[in-house]
């Protein structure tokens, strides 16, 4: 068994794509009917894989962290353009 964080990149049809943390270089590519949890679009999750289930938990405090992280930089930027 194996257990990584990810972040949830996008949905693509049926299908979720995870990019492994922290490089995010990886690909993770999981079916929607094997999430077994909400999850949405920047969410940072860990996920157990047994080799044939996956189980994923959302990291609420991580992607909160992240959100804030983004918020800000978006802030600066903006001030850098005025």
């Amino acid at each position: 068994m194996s257990s990584n964080n990810y972040t949830l990149d996008r949905f693509e049809a049926d299908y979720a794509i995870f990019l492994k943390r922290p490089n995010e270089t990886e690909q993770l590519i999981i079916h929607k009917e094997d999430i077994h949890v909400p999850v949405k679009q920047g969410d940072i999750v860990s996920i157990l894989d047994d080799g044939e289930n996956y189980e994923i938990k959302v990291l609420a405090e991580e992607t909160k962290a992240a959100e804030e992280r983004i918020k800000d930089l978006m802030s600066r930027l903006r001030q850098k353009q005025q």
